[in-house]
């Protein structure tokens, strides 16, 4: 990893010099803080959102018998049998002869009565796709989130939408564990998803926006270790409260927000928004604070600040300039999502990365969602489904730096199919066996595995295929698309019920149909961004397909570092 700029110190004026690529001046304490800080609250970021698999868990279940239920039939030829969603009414003189009814008693579960919202509101039989529902409100909640969280962080601030995102999260979250109905509990499902959302997206951008710009390659590996960390955390707490109800391990994952209560005092606004949007005496309480903790001389970084600021103003003044100029002569190119409806190129690599996009969610969504149906113990099966990402992002970074973004999205999209098809055969024909079990549970944690290292590439790979007026859209585009894919992943268990072998092959085969996509994007590893449509356009045509000819230049630009591109939309201030 490329080392963070570190203050040199002075026995007597403390720091000389700053690098005045950075806003800060140097790394020191007052970032290492400001990152731990946000780290942390990154941990809850699963939480909320995956905590589905353990409050929702479906147990073992028969229709419940009545105390007098046969002792009513001792003296008569009939009797009764109990099953998962009926129960029958047989004569023993007539075995043909026999009526089935639903279960008249309720349900008697191999779980305590509240251990799960499933056994406690009898989500069952004709009511067992409301679980599932309650997981589809959330990620629909998420969708409204992307939405809005964005464009509010850019127009209040990163800290205001990372922090009352935070707060509502912590009322709502413990005040689920207090819902009385089914209804209730949807309704918050999906506000939740709504504010996690909000916290994920504002989190990420004020915690890139504290790293130097040689660094910002590694935020998406930090990023995917801090929410494979937080999945084994949520697994070991589930696991010492296995025997109480739901709601005591709802509102402890739901304490982790408590940091937000003083979040407003230890947690400070990106310096970057704060000279971006011309806060000046805010951004004067940073410098200073910045200079204490960090040592820094705080004349010569207001200054560097100031500087910065001065420059982003002139920038603004011409961009606004040049674009009065271009549009009397009526020259200016307005890019939307109409723009790329009319380029086919253009939509034809955006159709490709959407069904790549939501092949990823379904599948990986898919999979961690009915990791504790699968033979063997449920907390150990979801701890070494999170376990394997650790070894996907390692393989990723490994890769990236070796392949590109191209070579690495094949071979992880392949592996993910193969393993995924070889786990539905070998579960399949098991036949009881526990070899073939064993093995089929081992290829399905493979199969997890390299879909997380595909869904980590396409947060690098998305940004460096639309040119820069149009990433943006082109990216959002990509990650509404993939809402559909997350919408209906927690249904895969439904579909597994039902017919056993039908998510796998689906998974496996969508995982293949990507693999064959990927051939024909183009390799965008040691490429300057595109900049133009134009430019776009032309480099499709030279470069998508099987004829990858390398026609572009590799140009050094802000964007990119010795690793690759940055997923960068804009030159940072």
């Amino acid at each position: 990893m490329d080392q963070l700029p570190v203050a040199k110190k002075d026995d007597n004026v403390g720091v000389k010099e700053l690098d005045g690529n950075y806003i800060y001046g140097r790394w020191g304490p007052y970032q290492t803080f400001q990152a731990a800080f946000l780290l942390i609250h990154a941990l809850q970021g699963s939480f909320q959102l995956l905590n589905i698999v353990f409050i929702a868990y479906r147990p073992g279940f028969q229709c419940a018998a009545s105390e007098n239920d046969n002792q009513s039939l001792t003296n008569s030829s009939m009797y009764m049998t109990y099953e998962k969603c009926y129960h029958n009414d047989s004569d023993i003189q007539h075995p043909k002869l026999m009526a089935t009814a639903k279960c008249p008693n309720g349900y008697q579960y191999t779980l305590g009565k509240d251990s799960t919202i499933v056994t406690e509101f009898d989500l069952v039989c004709d009511r067992a796709h409301l679980a599932e529902l309650l997981q589809t409100l959330m990620m629909a909640g998420q969708l409204v989130g992307a939405a809005f969280a964005s464009s509010l962080s850019d127009r209040v601030g990163r800290k205001t939408v990372h922090l009352g995102s935070n707060l509502l999260t912590l009322i709502l979250g413990i005040s689920m564990a207090f819902a009385s109905n089914y209804a209730t509990l949807a309704a918050m499902k999906f506000v939740l998803g709504v504010f996690q959302q909000g916290m994920v997206m504002s989190g990420v951008v004020l915690f890139v926006e504290l790293l130097p710009e040689q660094s910002r390659f590694y935020s998406s590996v930090i990023g995917f270790l801090t929410w494979s960390t937080g999945l084994i955390i949520m697994t070991a707490i589930a696991y010492l409260l296995q025997n109480y109800s739901w709601r005591y391990l709802q509102i402890t994952l739901t304490c982790f927000s408590f940091l937000s209560l003083f979040q407003y005092w230890i947690q400070d606004e990106s310096l970057r928004w704060l000279v971006a949007n011309g806060k000046k005496k805010e951004a004067e309480r940073i410098v200073r604070k910045v200079a204490k903790w960090n040592k820094l001389d705080y004349e010569n970084l207001k200054k560097n600040v100031k500087k910065r600021m001065a420059l982003r103003n002139k920038e603004k003044e011409e961009t606004d300039k040049m674009l009065a100029e271009q549009q009397q002569l009526h020259v200016v190119e307005k890019y939307s999502i109409i723009t790329i409806l009319r380029n086919k190129s253009v939509l034809v690599i955006s159709l490709l990365m959407c069904f790549t996009w939501v092949t990823n969610t379904l599948t990986y969504y898919g999979l961690i969602l009915t990791a504790t149906s699968l033979a063997g113990n449920r907390f150990l099966n979801f701890f070494f489904m999170a376990c394997v990402e650790y070894i996907s992002v390692i393989l990723e970074y490994g890769m990236l730096r070796r392949f590109g973004r191209r070579t690495t999205t094949i071979f992880f999209q392949s592996l993910a199919g193969t393993s995924l098809a070889f786990a539905t055969l070998l579960k399949y024909f098991s036949d009881g066996d526990g070899t073939l079990i064993l093995l089929s549970v081992l290829a399905t944690f493979a199969g997890k595995m390299s879909v997380t290292g595909s869904f980590s590439v396409l947060f690098l790979l998305t940004p460096e295929l639309f040119p820069t007026n149009l990433r943006n859209v082109g990216i959002g585009l990509c990650s509404t698309f993939s809402r559909i894919g997350a919408m209906i992943s927690p249904f895969a268990g439904t579909l597994a019920r039902a017919v056993p072998w039908a998510p796998g092959t689906i998974f496996a085969l969508m995982c293949f149909i990507v693999t064959i996509i990927a051939l024909y994007l183009p390799e965008t590893r040691g490429m300057d961004l595109p900049q133009t449509l134009d430019e776009t356009k032309r480099w499709y045509t030279e470069n998508s397909g099987l004829r990858l000819r390398k026609s572009r230049k590799k140009e050094h630009s802000v964007f990119e570092d010795s690793d690759g591109p940055l997923a960068v939309a804009s030159k940072e201030i």
